[in-house]
Parts: C-alpha cells; sequence; structure tokens
C-alpha cells in the first residue's frame, strides 16, 4: 500500500462525531497532503550521493477554512508528517530528521486556497533557511562550449558534478553550490571562480587543506586532468 493510500485510509476512520465537518470544509485534508508532496518534490537539494528534502512544512489556511481544522489539528499534522516520511521512503529521498508539520491561519491565505512553506528546522542545520529547487540560486552561468566538470569516486561508480555557474562554493554546508558529505570536507571549504577562460580554485581556510595535483594551494588555476584534493576526498577536474 503507497504512501498516499494510507493517509486516505486514515482520514476515512476519521468520518465518525465531530470529525465529520472536516469534510464539509471547503480544503479537504488530502488536498493539503498532495500540496505538501508537491513542496517536497520541487525543493530538493542534490548532493554528491543523495537527495534531501526538506523536513519542516508549514500549511498556511484562510482562517475560515482552517477553523473546521481546529479540533484535530495535531492528529492531522502528525498523520501528515507520516505521510511525508513514508513518501521520502518510497522515492529515495533523504531527510534530515523526522518531517514535522504544522497547520496555521493566514489572512493574507484566500478562501479554498493552501499556501505551503518547505523549511530546514534549526534544529537540523544550527539555522534556518528555505530549501530552494536546485543546489544553488542560480547565478551567472559560463559561456563555454565545452562544460568543465569535477569527477568523484563514489561506491556506486563514478560520479560527475557539472560547474554550471561561474563562481560555485564548495563544502559540507548545505548552503554549498557543490555538497560533499565527508568528514575531511570542512563546512565552507574551497571556491572555484572562472576567469581568464580558466577554472581557478580558492582555499577558503578549510581545516583540512585544499590541494591540487599533491601540493597544497591557495589559489591555482585548474586544467584538464589535475587531481583536486579536499582535505583527502579526491576529485578530478575535467575541462571540456
Amino acid at each position: 500500500m503507497s504512501a498516499l493510500s494510507r493517509f486516505e485510509q486514515f482520514m476515512e476512520q476519521m468520518v465518525e462525531g465531530s470529525v465529520a465537518r472536516l469534510f464539509r470544509s471547503p480544503v479537504q485534508p488530502v488536498e493539503i497532503a498532495r500540496r505538501l508532496e508537491r513542496a517536497m518534490e520541487s525543493q530538493q537539494v542534490i548532493s554528491v550521493n543523495r537527495i534531501i528534502v526538506p523536513s519542516f512544512y508549514r500549511a498556511f489556511l484562510n482562517p475560515q477554512d482552517f477553523t473546521a481544522f481546529q479540533t484535530v489539528r495535531l492528529q492531522l499534522e502528525q498523520e501528515m508528517a507520516n505521510y511525508l516520511s513514508e513518501l521520502a521512503q518510497e522515492r529515495g529521498f533523504r531527510m534530515l530528521g523526522y518531517p514535522k508539520v504544522m497547520l496555521a491561519d493566514d489572512p493574507a491565505v484566500s478562501r479554498r486556497s493552501i499556501q505551503v512553506v518547505a523549511e530546514m528546522s534549526s534544529e537540523e542545520s544550527g539555522d534556518t533557511q528555505q530549501m530552494t529547487a536546485t543546489v544553488t540560486t542560480p547565478g551567472p552561468r559560463t559561456s563555454r562550449a565545452r562544460q568543465a566538470t569535477l569527477l568523484l569516486q563514489t561506491p556506486s561508480g563514478a560520479q560527475q558534478i557539472e560547474l554550471q555557474q561561474t563562481l560555485i562554493t564548495i563544502g559540507r554546508g548545505l548552503g554549498n553550490d557543490i555538497i560533499l558529505e565527508d568528514s575531511r570536507v570542512s563546512r565552507h571549504h574551497a571556491q572555484l571562480r572562472y576567469r581568464q577562460r580558466r577554472f581557478w580554485i580558492t582555499d577558503l581556510g578549510s581545516t583540512n587543506g585544499t590541494f591540487v595535483n599533491g601540493e597544497p594551494i591557495n589559489e591555482k588555476a585548474l586544467h584538464d586532468g589535475d587531481l583536486v584534493s579536499l582535505g583527502g576526498l579526491e576529485l578530478t577536474f575535467r575541462d571540456g
């Protein structure tokens, strides 16, 4: 049975007593669940070896629509969190903590509408930041005819990371353009910048250092085939 089917089955069991008025509401619980699902699907962070999705969700309703959910709000929030957890497992996504869903009212939301915000929670990342649909906020792209890449060897084979912007940050923290989940890599380890018709790599004061072909560097131009080591995690630079 799919995650959505289990959630719908749960809702069918809630039609007795005062809960029946939920099914006379212009906004149905399954509609909220669908909007949460779309938020999860659209706000993915693509890491090197996994896809991370938000684990903190807020669904805002018009105060008049929200009234119908008040008596069972906590139960619904828990079941919707369970639904998102199962859905993420089904689709091979990773959450950095068990999901949390909050239902709230907002006069700015029109009747029969649902507004969902998906975020990282402060417990997971040390600060609260909204997750974006791509690895970073889009920046200026390179105008090169050939695409430079970094190649990372993983247990499942070589993974190619395209260098699509003129300024790229690399590190373990989720705010980076390229996220490398390795304890040897600092949260903000290095930076790639495209200038003078080539990529240059700069160390950002990392703990374990940045090396090119075995030599420690502060800043260095990269050439095709160079071996870049971030604290011991090795990537091969390919230029076209």
